[in-house]
C-alpha cells in the first residue's frame, strides 16, 4: 500500500503491522505530542525500544504483512544473495534470537530455486558439528521457503581481513583447522560444499570458527541432476572464482570432498596473504590460471610464515586432486602443530576500533576507523559459460590415494578437456555471471571484498 503521508495514516499501519500490541501504543502516545510527524512518530517508537530501524522503516514504505515466520518476528535485514533475504528474528513466545533465511519472492515460483533451496535445508539438518552454523527449524512449504539457523555473534573471516588486516600464521592455522574438522562432518554424511571462502567462515566471541552456507552443497551418493538443471544446459560453475578448485570449473557435479579442501588452502593463502592466490582478472581468466599455473609460494609473501605451515597450504593448493590430503581430517591433523592463536584473538575483532595486541595480549585501539562488522552467512557465485563439456557425462573423478609428498608434475586434465578449456578462453569476452551477490551476513550487513596485507596479527 502507499506510504502513509499523515501520522495517524501511520498509526492505523502499525496497527494492522501487529508489530505493537494496542495497549502498548496507546500508551506510548498518550504520553507522545499531538502534532508528531510520521518521522517523529516512527523515531520515538525505535528510542522506546518498541520498533527495530528494520521495521519503522518498511512501516515507513507502507509495508505491514510479513513480519512473522512460523513463530519468528523479523528483527533486522542482515544480509541478502542471489536466492535469499536473512534476517535477524526473535521467537514470539521466548524472545530467542536466531537468523531466518528466506528464499527471494522473486523466486517463488521457479521450482528449481525452490528445489535448491530445500536441498540446503536438509543438508544443513543432517549436519551437527561445532564448526558447522546449527539449522534449528525448515519450511519448505511455505509461500515463501525459508529456514532457522542458529544466530552467531561473529565476523565473517573476510570481514576480518578486511578490517584488520592479515592473520598471524598460528592463528590461520588455528582458524583452518576448525574448517578442516566441520568439512570432515560433512565429508562423513556424503556432502561436499563447494563453496568454502573466507566469507563463508565465521568466528565467534570464543574463536570458534563456524562452516556456513550449504546452498550449493552436493551429495556424493546422489545424483546431481539439479545442477544440471540449473545451467539450462550450458556450462554452469557453481561456487566463487577466487577459491573453487580446478576440478570444480571444469565438472562441478562431479566434485569429492578434496574441491573442499583446495578451498580450504585459498581461504588460508587469503588469511596469509590478504588476498586469494589468483586475485587479478574477470572470473574465467582467474579459473584459467587455476588450471594451467601453481599460485606464487607463501613464503615470498609472508618470509615469517613456518616453512612446515606454507608446505600444508600448497598441497591444498595443488592442481590435482590426488596431490591434496584425501580427508579433510588429514589436514586438520596437518596443521595442528602450527595451531597457536595469537594474543588478543579473537577478542580485538570485536573492538570498537582496530587495535594492537602487544605481547602480554594487551589491545591498544588504533584510532580513526570504524568499527568492525559481522556477517555470518554468505552467498555462492555462479558463473554461466556459453560453451563447455556435457555436464550430464562427467569424467570419473580422480581416485583417492594418499599423497604424502608431492609427486613430480605430471600431465593434468585429459586432451579432451584441454582443448575444452582453449574453447572456454576464446569464450572469455562472452563470459557472463548469472550472479554476484554480496556475502550475506547474519549479524550485520555486507561485507565488500577483502584487501590488507602485511604482518598484523587477528
Amino acid at each position: 500500500m502507499p506510504a502513509p503521508s499523515t501520522t495517524p495514516d501511520l498509526i492505523a499501519l502499525i496497527r494492522r503491522s501487529g508489530l505493537v500490541e494496542d495497549p502498548q501504543l496507546d500508551g506510548f502516545l498518550a504520553d507522545a505530542r499531538s502534532d508528531m510527524t510520521p518521522g517523529e512518530l516512527l523515531a520515538g517508537l525505535i528510542e522506546d525500544g518498541t520498533l527495530t530501524p528494520f521495521q519503522a522503516e518498511q512501516l515507513a514504505q507502507g509495508r505491514f504483512r510479513g513480519f512473522e515466520l512460523g513463530g519468528y518476528r523479523l528483527l533486522d535485514r542482515i544480509g541478502s544473495g542471489g536466492m535469499s533475504q536473512v534476517y535477524l528474528a526473535e521467537h514470539v513466545a521466548t524472545g530467542a534470537r536466531v537468523a531466518v533465511k528466506v528464499l527471494a519472492a522473486r523466486l517463488a515460483d521457479d521450482p528449481v530455486a525452490r528445489e535448491r533451496f530445500v536441498r540446503e535445508a536438509r543438508a544443513a539438518a543432517a549436519l551437527s558439528h561445532p564448526n558447522i552454523v546449527h539449522t534449528l527449524a525448515v519450511d519448505p512449504d511455505a509461500d515463501f521457503p525459508y529456514l532457522v539457523m542458529e544466530y552467531i555473534d561473529g565476523v565473517s573471516l573476510q570481514a576480518a581481513v578486511a578490517r584488520f588486516g592479515t592473520f598471524a600464521a598460528g592463528t590461520a592455522a588455528y582458524c583452518g583447522r576448525q574448517v578442516a574438522l566441520g568439512l570432515q562432518r560433512a565429508h562423513e554424511v556424503g556432502l561436499v560444499h563447494r563453496d568454502v571462502k573466507p566469507a563463508n567462515l565465521l568466528v565467534d566471541r570464543r574463536g570458534l570458527v563456524k562452516v556456513l552456507d550449504l546452498g550449493i552443497a552436493r551429495h556424493t551418493e546422489a545424483d546431481d541432476d539439479l545442477t544440471r538443471r540449473m545451467g539450462n544446459g550450458d556450462r554452469l560453475i557453481l561456487g566463487t572464482a577466487e577459491y573453487l578448485a580446478p576440478e570444480q570449473a571444469l565438472n562441478c557435479s562431479a566434485v569429492d570432498t578434496r574441491a573442499d579442501l583446495y578451498a580450504l588452502g585459498a581461504t588460508l593463502y587469503f588469511l596469509l596473504a590478504g588476498h586469494p592466490p589468483f586475485p587479478d582478472g574477470n572470473p574465467l581468466e582467474k579459473v584459467t590460471r587455476k588450471l594451467t599455473a601453481d599460485p606464487p609460494p607463501i613464503g615470498l609473501l609472508r618470509p615469517d610464515v613456518p616453512a612446515g605451515l606454507a608446505a600444508v597450504v600448497h598441497k591444498l593448493l595443488a592442481r590435482e586432486p590426488d596431490d591434496r590430503y584425501r580427508t579433510p581430517v588429514e589436514a586438520a591433523i596437518a596443521l595442528t602443530p602450527f595451531a597457536h592463536p595469537a594474543p588478543g584473538f579473537p577478542q580485538r575483532l570485536f573492538l570498537d576500533r582496530p587495535t594492537v595486541v602487544d605481547e602480554a595480549g594487551t589491545p591498544t585501539e588504533i584510532p580513526g576507523l570504524p568499527a568492525p562488522r559481522t556477517a555470518v552467512v554468505g552467498s555462492a557465485e555462479e558463473i554461466d559459460l556459453p560453451t563447455g563439456a556435457d555436464e550430464s557425462h562427467p569424467e570419473p573423478p580422480p581416485t583417492l590415494a594418499t599423497a604424502v609428498h608431492r609427486r613430480p608434475a605430471r600431465r593434468l586434465w585429459p586432451s579432451a578437456a584441454r582443448v575444452a578449456l582453449l574453447v572456454l578462453a576464446a569464450a572469455a569476452a562472452a563470459l557472463i555471471v548469472r550472479s554476484k551477490p554480496a556475502p550475506a551476513p547474519t549479524g550485520s550487513r555486507a561485507e565488500g571484498t577483502a584487501v590488507g596485507c602485511g604482518p598484523a596479527t587477528p
